[in-house]
């Protein structure tokens, strides 16, 4: 256990964890920064307080091993992705691989879990098992908003088939996809109501979002070139992204990714592309930011027949996330 003021973002969950929805001031020593916010993020919190059978004591342990549980269900449902996109289930590995997991797992936040939701979504909605699928992407959007593009994706490409005939599940698309975010609009009515304001701005948009390129722009204008470590490090991982992120749309049109994939991957990059220089400047918080628009990045690349381009990403994944957990233990 960290002291709060080293614990971040995991610090809420474990808080979440040990009340769900309370309103108390403070819950275990933990006071919320953003109440509405932080209690609408219920799925990891949720496991964890189910894994814990409700014991205080045993939180976080709880956090810990349901995330070392998602990340194994992670490698399970990517490999059966990789399977769909005519991979060996192998090169879904490369999902786990993403830096950003590093400091899930030594933080306790919510992004593999979010992640195992929704890529066992993906994979239930490619093997036409329809209501797990709605269970696992409205789960996913519930355990982080940002995984919401996963569903809205869905029913927007299953609007875009309705009108072909030979898409004979668009509609089912459609009704998988709409469940998920309303679901999630549900969710974000009973935090309102509980707690008397919208999670979804509490957090107000101007404190990570600003122009497009503007802050990855002003961070890289004061880190290079690298006077040190931490600034070689947050270099290296913007490039990276910024690579990443460039291969994927050049994929885009050639992958044999489902469409809805695809829809997916447009908000999701764009979001990055929209981080105020805050977020940029530290890797915790742009490697998390940026989950959905990796994994789904990582996806677009691995369904482009390029051997060598789906080893050399995996490698730099491989890579990263090394690095990333070097970073963390060496602040331990």
């Amino acid at each position: 256990m960290q002291p709060a003021e080293d614990g971040f973002d995991g610090q809420f969950f474990y808080r979440g964890a040990a009340a769900p929805l309370s309103t108390v001031e403070r819950v275990e020593g933990v006071q919320y920064d953003l109440p509405a916010l932080r209690a609408s993020r219920v799925g990891y919190s949720a496991l964890a307080w189910t894994a814990s059978g409700g014991d205080p004591d045993l939180l976080p342990w709880s956090l810990l091993a349901v995330n070392v549980v998602a990340a194994g269900v992670l490698g399970a449902t990517a490999g059966a992705l990789a399977q769909h996109l005519g991979r060996h289930a192998a090169w879904g590995f490369a999902l786990v691989l993403w830096p950003g997991f590093a400091y899930s797992l030594s933080l306790d936040t919510a992004e593999l879990v979010a992640s195992a939701f929704a890529v066992g979504g993906l994979v239930a909605v490619a093997r036409r098992r329809w209501t797990p699928a709605a269970l696992l992407l409205a789960a996913a959007a519930l355990t982080r908003e940002t995984a919401l593009v996963y569903g809205a994706a869905l029913a927007l490409a299953g609007l875009l088939e309705v009108r072909e005939e030979d898409r004979p599940d668009a509609r089912r698309h459609l009704l998988v996809g709409s469940t998920a975010v309303g679901t999630f609009a549900f969710w974000q009515v009973a935090i309102w109501l509980r707690f008397d304001e919208l999670a979804v701005g509490s957090s107000g948009g101007s404190n990570n979002l600003g122009a497009p390129l503007v802050g990855v722009v002003t961070e890289l204008g004061r880190s290079l070139p690298p006077t040190g470590g931490d600034e070689t490090y947050r270099a290296l991982c913007i490039v990276g992204l910024l690579a990443l992120l460039a291969v994927a749309a050049v994929c885009w049109r050639r992958s044999t990714a489902p469409l809805h994939v695809r829809i997916a991957w447009l908000p999701a990059a764009a979001l990055v592309l929209l981080l105020n220089d805050y977020q940029w400047s530290g890797a915790t918080a742009f490697l998390r930011g940026a989950t959905e628009a990796g994994l789904l990045s990582t996806v677009v690349v691995l369904g482009v027949p390029l051997r060598r381009l789906r080893l050399g990403l995996s490698g730099a994944l491989g890579a990263g996330w090394a690095l990333s957990a070097a970073a963390q233990l060496s602040k331990l």
